[in-house]
């Protein structure tokens, strides 16, 4: 493993696991009834991910390119992490609406 696979590969997972906590953090929110805060958070853990996810295209346009990078199980690591940060903040997002969905059928039956 070269220095700049290594830290490509620590970004990614730095990167989504900081996407995957503001979701779960913005799910606290949501079932708490703060669903203001909930999408804010939520748009946190959204700009991680896009950050991870520009790496992720980096790499993806060199090796489209021709380029040699180096591929070693830190980097499919990374990968794994990626893939579950995007699948949190999917399903996170779908709970989200449903608590507040459900909030607001409490509030016009009473």
């Amino acid at each position: 493993m070269d220095e700049k696979s290594v830290q490509t590969s620590f970004e990614i997972i730095a990167e989504s696991g900081e996407a995957r906590s503001k979701a779960y953090e913005a799910l606290g929110y949501a079932k708490q009834g703060d669903f203001d805060k909930a999408k804010s958070t939520m748009v946190e853990a959204q700009e991680a991910s896009n950050k991870v996810h520009a790496i992720q295209t980096d790499l993806i346009t060199r090796a489209a390119r021709g380029e040699e990078l180096p591929l070693d199980i830190l980097l499919i690591h990374s990968q794994d992490h990626l893939m579950a940060s995007i699948l949190a903040i999917e399903l996170i997002q779908e709970l989200i609406d449903l608590y507040e969905l459900r909030a607001k059928d409490r509030e016009e039956r009473a």
